[in-house]
């Protein structure tokens, strides 16, 4: 079989009531996201997808991070011209050659194209295509690296998961929420802790009157997003750092929370006031029947920071969670133990590193070594302790989200 037509199977196969007669290409390259607007927001309503991959999101986050990327969106249709995946990539430079990655960065926890359900390509026909799009990407591509990819998405298997790959060095924490908070916190905390967590939550509404608030325009969420940036720069200082967070993500995360007035907004932001003080913020994104948390940060504050404002927080967006009705929270990417006490379930992640040129050979064996290195690491626990000590995290100054 040759790799045109291993390409047209990959993109046809799946769907059986599929035409016999195909109306357009099986496969197309763009190198804006205009071009791909079309495709990507029909297959968007049904995809199997995270949030992370919405148009908006990635059109947000490239628009922030566009220094040195190139916009690779690969389109795979049906015999129709139906998309049955888009895959939204970006093409950076790194040394001499092209890594072709899904966008995102850490601003991403999860990494995957988005699928028609039912799609299911072969091993073969998903490295032909990916081989085939190389060819027609603007610049090409030396090494596809695709990282933090979940192997199952609420159910759903992630089609990419057919390629060769090796294990993340993190996992994703996830639970599955109840309707009733009470029953889901019961499950997973002892009748003491949730007595200290009163007891805390009493000492704070000393010093303030407490309430969860969620932003419902985008002057709320850019407010708590402000409290968010503020409360890591206090941290930060206190930890000897000039300052926390690169511009391009500042901007980033500024553009998706004046988004909020949007239906559904980008970002969600939570915050828990003490008074007229925010204490803690908590952001995320929703898709379906599950809320991936993203940012979280707390008061350094002395007085505040011993009432575990982020903890009580927390369990605030679950109640929330749980009385609209959605079915999975997740907490990201990384280890942490706020992370391991609410969430149940770790969610196995798997690295592809696929190289189409000889350059993209050598590429991709110094980035799977690096990555076995890092989970290495991450699995060993006074290593895991001591690279967290180099980069200055220490003890009680680490918060919710510095350890991905």
């Amino acid at each position: 079989m040759d790799q045109a037509t291993i390409v047209s199977s990959f993109a046809a196969a799946p769907l059986t009531h599929a035409l016999a007669r195909p109306s357009r290409a099986a496969l197309e390259v763009c190198d804006s996201l205009e071009d791909a607007r079309r495709d990507w927001l029909e297959l968007e309503r049904d995809a199997i997808a995270t949030p992370y991959q919405t148009f908006a999101f990635v059109d947000a986050w490239l628009r922030a991070h566009a220094d040195g990327r190139q916009p690779m969106i690969i389109v795979a249709r049906d015999a129709a011209g139906r998309p049955n995946a888009v895959l939204p990539l970006a093409i950076r430079r790194s040394g001499l050659g092209h890594i072709a990655e899904f966008p995102g960065g850490k601003d991403a926890n999860f990494k995957m194209g988005l699928f028609r359900p039912g799609f299911a390509p072969d091993g073969d026909s998903a490295v032909a295509l990916l081989r085939a799009a190389a060819g027609l990407a603007k610049g090409g591509v030396d090494l596809f690296a695709f990282t933090n990819q979940p192997h199952r998405w609420q159910g759903a298997a992630n089609p990419l998961a057919v390629l060769p790959s090796q294990p993340s060095p993190s996992f994703g924490a996830k639970t599955a929420l109840k309707r009733d908070f009470d029953e889901w916190l019961a499950e997973r905390t002892s009748g003491a802790a949730r007595k200290k967590l009163r007891a805390k939550q009493k000492r704070l509404a000393a010093i303030g009157p407490l309430a969860h608030i969620v932003a419902r325009d985008h002057a709320g969420a850019e407010a708590i997003l402000h409290a968010f940036f503020a409360h890591k720069e206090r941290r930060m200082r206190i930890a000897g750092f000039a300052s926390f967070g690169d511009p391009a993500t500042k901007a980033f995360l500024a553009t998706i929370a004046r988004r909020n007035g949007a239906a559904p907004p980008l970002m969600e932001a939570h915050a828990l006031m003490c008074g007229e003080r925010i204490v803690a913020t908590f952001c995320g994104a929703a898709r379906g029947d599950r809320f991936c948390g993203m940012l979280i940060s707390y008061d350094p504050d002395d007085a505040i920071a011993r009432c575990s404002p982020g903890d009580l927080l927390l369990n605030h967006v679950v109640s929330d969670l749980c009385a609209r009705g959605f079915a999975t929270f997740d907490l990201g990417v990384g280890e942490a133990r706020y992370k391991s006490e609410r969430c149940e379930a770790s969610e196995p992640l798997f690295d592809s590193f696929l190289a189409v040129t000889p350059l993209g050979h050598a590429m991709g064996a110094h980035e799977r070594l690096k990555m076995r290195a890092k989970r290495a690491i991450k699995q060993t626990p006074w290593a895991w302790a001591l690279a967290n000590r180099l980069r200055g995290f220490k003890g009680t100054l680490r918060d919710p989200g510095d350890e991905n």
